[in-house]
Order: structure tokens, then C-alpha cells, then sequence
């Protein structure tokens, strides 16, 4: 017993292992041997692998993430060629954790892994008939189906279409959507959630029954999209993930672990201090920007860098208006010699004993570790 508890263990893990593994990897399709093409698909790359760990379709507009385009190959681990049907491929692996410091500067989302399992009932319906496109038919639409799921880091489960699954649900079963005998018959398979897809010419039609522990009793979520089928069921597995990463999903912000204090003097006034934020805004290198205090023309910020320091620092030397002032180490001064505590007297039975008085020991004076400007525009 104990030994089949290990086994089923170790598959679940290697499962979940395998599926965080595979949310930070992609291929793509080179073009030509360019260097500009090459830069291209590794930028495309980068987003393909934003979009999947985020869980979120449209973070390659993200501000924060144009910005880190260009910089995509120190977020790169791993960097191979690989031949997709006669293609040549760029094969991709990027830093999980850079990954997540970079959706925490973009103050996006972050989906990690076990992520909840899809069964997918498709139904092809042609001019003469409806059929059930089993796992192993060998229709192409299967093929095409799990590529949407790996782009978007969902697991897709096919019903393999065995005698157990031909006579637990009928077409006119999964065409009505009648959620009762579709539950019987994907229980076999244990998914989180459970779509019907109906095909028919270059359109589809689906429902999502996001939870099968309560398909009787909720309302499916319902959709449409047209076009040939890998477009078509791109927008549907968009959509899908989006639910689901709505909901699991964990919110990030700018960590303040990660920033820095920048203090700007010389504001004599509240257009510089809103030229001064826009140009800050505006370097390639900053991810986040917020202003923590104003005082007597000196504003404090914290900062959150998409690149290093130098680079911080080279692109803010391009503005002439702004001078870095450069912060000079404390002197070190030789300890002075311990001051020798005081002896007290104390009676005991009469006789007089000396006692030393408790040392009072000053706090060490914080040091002061913040960027410094200077505006002199």
C-alpha cells in the first residue's frame, strides 16, 4: 500500500513539476538567420511566456513590459535550435524568477502551477453528420487544440472516444449541453472544469462548465468565435485561461524589498517636481515610480529598476538638466577607548563591596544609502 501511495506521489509531483517547468519554455519559428529576426522571435518569445505566467492575454502591452523588450536577454536561461516540420526553430528558456520580479515591477499577475484541468468534448458538425472528435482519432483539430493549451499553460484532457465514453454521452447529449449525463461522463477523467465545443465550418460555439463538482446547478459560461480553427480556438483558450486566472491568479505589486530611494534637491517648484517625475517615468530603465515625500525642494521617490544601477544612471546623465550628486562615506574615526564604568559601593552584612554600573551603549546612526540628484534646470 504504501509503496503504491509513493508511486502515485511521485507522478502527481513529476506531473507539477513538469508543468511549472514547461510555463517558463517555448519554441518559436525563425524566419531567416537575421539578427533582427532572431531578436524578434526572442521578444515574441519573452510575451508568449509573460502572457502564460501571468495569466493575463494582454500583458505584452503593459508599459513596464515594452520597456524590458529590448533588454529580453538577461531574462534568457537557456538558448537552443530546433526544426519544427522543416522549420527552424528558436528554443527558449527564460528565469522564473526574473520573471516574477518583472510582473511584480509591471504590477501584473502571477499564475503559478497546479493549474485546473479542461475536458474538451468537441463536435464536428459538416454538411451530413455530427461527430465526436476522440483523442484518438487523429484529427487535426486535437493537435491544434493542445497547442492553444500550451500556449496559454492550460492542461487539455481529450475523452480517448473507448466504449466507456461512447455509450455514457450521446451527440445529441453534448450538442444540447445537458449538463447531467455530461458530468457522468467526464467524471472518469477527474477535470476541474468541463467545455463542450461545437465546430461547424469556420466558427465554433462552446460552453464552460468551470466547475464539475457543481455542473447541475450553475450556469455555463458561453461563448463564440470565428475563423479557421486554430484562430477560433485561440480566442476560446484566451478566454478560458482568463476566467480561470481571474479567479487563481495571485495580484502583484512593486516590491519595496527590490526598490531604492531616490532623492531629487533643487525643486523650487511644482513644475519642476512634475518635469523632474515625467522624465523619470520616461527612462527604459525604471519599472516603478512613487513619490514618498516633498520637502524644502527635495523630493524623495522610490524606485523600482528594470536594469542596473549604471544603466539607471547612464541614461539619467543624458538630461542635462539633472546632476548627480555623489554621496561621500562617512570618515572612519578610531573607536575612542571604552569608557570605564563607574564603581559603586554596596553594604552587604556590613562590609563595603565595589559594583560596576551599567554601561549605556548610543544606537549606531542609520546610513543614508539613497541615489542623489540634484536639479538644475
Amino acid at each position: 500500500m504504501l509503496r503504491t501511495i509513493l508511486i502515485i506521489l511521485t507522478l502527481l509531483l513529476g506531473s507539477t513539476s513538469a508543468m511549472a517547468a514547461s510555463l517558463f519554455n517555448t519554441e518559436v519559428v525563425l524566419d531567416d538567420t537575421d539578427t533582427a529576426t532572431e531578436q524578434a522571435a526572442k521578444e515574441a518569445a519573452f510575451v508568449d511566456v509573460l502572457v502564460r505566467t501571468s495569466g493575463q492575454s494582454t500583458v505584452g502591452e503593459n508599459p513596464v513590459v515594452q520597456k524590458a523588450l529590448p533588454t529580453v536577454d538577461q531574462y534568457i536561461t537557456q538558448l537552443g535550435y530546433g526544426d519544427n516540420d522543416g522549420q527552424r526553430t528558436l528554443q527558449l528558456g527564460f528565469d522564473d524568477g526574473k520573471i516574477r520580479t518583472l510582473l511584480t515591477q509591471a504590477q501584473a499577475t502571477y499564475w503559478g502551477s497546479p493549474r485546473p484541468e479542461v475536458l474538451f468534448w468537441l463536435v464536428a458538425d459538416d454538411a451530413n453528420s455530427r461527430n465526436v472528435v476522440w483523442e484518438q482519432s487523429g484529427s487535426p483539430l486535437i493537435n491544434e487544440l493542445k497547442e492553444e493549451g500550451e500556449r496559454r499553460g492550460l492542461p487539455v484532457l481529450m475523452p480517448v472516444g473507448d466504449f466507456d465514453d461512447v455509450i455514457a454521452v450521446s451527440i445529441p447529449d453534448l450538442w444540447g449541453g445537458f449538463a447531467e449525463p455530461i458530468a457522468k461522463a467526464s467524471a472518469r477523467y477527474n477535470p476541474v472544469g468541463v467545455a463542450v465545443v461545437k465546430v461547424h465550418n469556420n466558427r465554433i460555439s462552446w460552453q464552460l462548465f468551470p466547475n464539475t463538482a457543481d455542473m447541475g446547478n450553475a450556469t455555463p459560461i458561453e461563448g463564440r468565435a470565428a475563423g479557421a480553427p486554430e484562430a477560433a480556438f485561440a480566442t476560446m483558450v484566451d478566454e478560458i485561461s482568463d476566467f480561470y486566472a481571474s479567479r487563481l491568479a495571485v495580484n502583484l505589486g512593486v516590491a519595496d524589498s527590490a526598490s531604492q530611494a531616490l532623492k531629487v534637491s533643487g525643486l523650487d517648484d511644482a513644475e519642476d517636481f512634475f518635469v523632474v517625475e515625467r522624465t523619470l517615468k520616461g527612462l527604459n530603465s525604471v519599472a516603478a515610480l512613487r513619490l514618498e515625500s516633498i520637502d524644502n525642494g527635495t523630493a524623495t521617490f522610490r524606485i523600482s529598476l528594470l536594469a542596473s544601477e549604471d544603466v539607471f544612471h547612464n541614461e539619467m546623465m543624458t538630461d542635462r538638466r539633472l546632476r548627480r550628486v555623489e554621496v561621500l562615506p562617512e570618515p572612519v574615526v578610531a573607536p575612542a577607548p571604552a569608557p570605564t564604568a563607574p564603581v559603586m559601593t554596596e553594604s552587604v552584612d556590613g562590609v563595603m563591596i565595589p559594583v560596576e554600573a551599567p554601561m549605556v551603549v548610543e544606537p549606531a546612526a542609520p546610513v543614508d544609502t539613497s541615489i542623489r540628484y540634484e536639479w538644475i534646470g
